[in-house]
């Protein structure tokens, strides 16, 4: 206390000590408490309702606190005479443990025997927090290390000049047996690509900022690859951005595409190969009028079949088979489209050309393209989930009369939608002009 200090000093010191935004307790040499600082208190009585206090320093901490003040605190405080940041828990009122830190010192008597020890104890709730969640990005980063080092896929980092700074186990195998020398070089002089020097500057300065650039290139080993670049973030001045680079190897792919695009073009040379000897078959075989109408259904199937093909067979575009149809027609201004593009699959493809095919084949024969002013208004539209409505209205031709009976077209058009398509199918002889429509789900 320095000279001149009385009880006015006294009573602040105090003040402070009491309210200090630590927890401060004294104990003896065994480890009874002698004093404990209001704050101290508060935290283990938040609401001040229980009555029985702790009455030793163990019994303020849980149970693995109080087992380590047995093995390790009490020994060292009488061996060492200190301890320094012992992490534990308290143990607090109707509420779940308080995370601390505590550090103590032993005060000793003119004879060097212990007369009590002092403790401060702090609230570790945030360096609780705090470390937890660097474990939790460590433990991310470890995972994220570990994919990275065991991808089949070569993975590189570049800086903004395009120089190689790191990469794992499948880049080295493309930088050969002296990838050390590699740290530093220009990536597209270690990793040399055909016909594209430079191939990392050029491509980084044509694509837009902060995009993920995607392209395929082939190797000087012969391999081809999907490369992947994206940027990931700065670590420098402005522009110096470092690069991820990904080379993955798809010539496996490549090669098993082209075998069955060629197993595809044999199966469609071979489809319409067939489709030709049936139609010669119907020729020699039908009266003339009825094989002219088989072998013309027999075309729909193939321009059908054609859509498909142009997409690998799996799906066709509805604009494809309507165009095939606008020509049948005459022309665009013959047959008019409004609506979205629709893909269709093969079922569907397939069913709504030979339905277009017999609603032209009776425009043009009975109904408003039998006229020069005629047209055919067809309407597209997505409904609600995911329904495609058709709409056919044929508009300036000849009054419609109802016919007495359905004929075959008619009745193949309903048939084929609805059991293929599961569609919803109307037809209406207006007198201004046929109408047909048909709504079934995509899909």
């Amino acid at each position: 206390m320095t000279a001149g200090a009385g009880p006015r000093h006294l009573d602040a010191a105090a003040e402070l000590i009491e309210d200090a935004p630590c927890g401060i307790a004294v104990t003896d040499p065994d480890g009874r408490l002698r004093y404990v600082n209001a704050t101290l208190a508060g935290w283990l009585d938040p609401g001040g309702r229980n009555g029985d206090a702790p009455r030793s320093l163990p019994e303020m901490l849980t149970l693995p606190g109080r087992m380590y003040y047995e093995t390790h605190l009490a020994p060292m405080m009488r061996l060492q005479g200190f301890v320094r940041e012992i992490s534990c828990a308290l143990q607090v009122a109707d509420g779940p443990p308080l995370p601390v830190l505590i550090s103590g010192v032993a005060r000793r008597d003119a004879d060097g025997g212990f007369t009590r020890f002092d403790y401060t104890i702090f609230d570790a709730r945030e360096r609780r927090a705090y470390e937890e969640e660097l474990r939790r990005a460590k433990r991310e980063a470890d995972e994220l290390a570990a994919i990275v080092r065991r991808s089949p896929n070569a993975i590189l980092r570049v800086d903004g000049a395009g120089r190689l700074r790191s990469w794992n186990a499948s880049a080295a195998r493309l930088l050969g047996p002296d990838e050390t020398a590699a740290q530093g070089r220009p990536v597209d002089e270690a990793i040399a690509f055909d016909a594209q020097p430079g191939w990392f500057a050029r491509t980084v300065a044509q694509a837009p900022e902060t995009a993920e650039i995607l392209f395929e290139a082939s190797h000087a080993d012969g391999s081809v690859f999907e490369v992947t670049l994206t940027p990931i973030g700065e670590t420098g001045l402005p522009g110096q951005e470092s690069w991820s680079v990904i080379l993955r190897d798809i010539t496996r792919r490549q090669s098993a595409e082209r075998q069955l695009r060629v197993m595809f073009d044999e199966m469609r040379h071979r489809v319409k190969n067939t489709l030709g000897v049936v139609a010669g078959i119907a020729r020699q075989t039908l009266a003339r009028p009825d094989a002219e109408q088989f072998v013309s259904r027999l075309k729909a199937l193939s321009q059908a079949h054609d859509a498909l093909t142009g997409n690998d067979g799996a799906e066709a575009e509805l604009r494809d088979l309507l165009d095939f149809t606008r020509r049948e027609a005459g022309g665009a201004a013959r047959l008019r489209v409004t609506g979205p593009e629709i893909r269709l699959s093969a079922r569907q493809a397939t069913s709504l050309s030979m339905a277009f095919h017999e609603l032209v084949t009776n425009a043009l024969k009975y109904g408003a393209l039998s006229c020069a002013a005629g047209h055919v208004q067809v309407d597209v539209a997505l409904e609600p989930g995911h329904r495609l409505r058709l709409s056919w209205r044929e508009r300036g031709g000849p009054p419609v009369v109802a016919p007495a009976r359905s004929g075959f077209g008619t009745k193949m058009i309903g048939q084929v939608l609805r059991a293929e398509l599961g569609a919803d199918v109307s037809f209406d002889f207006d007198p201004e002009g046929f109408c047909f429509e048909a709504a079934f789900p995509l899909g």
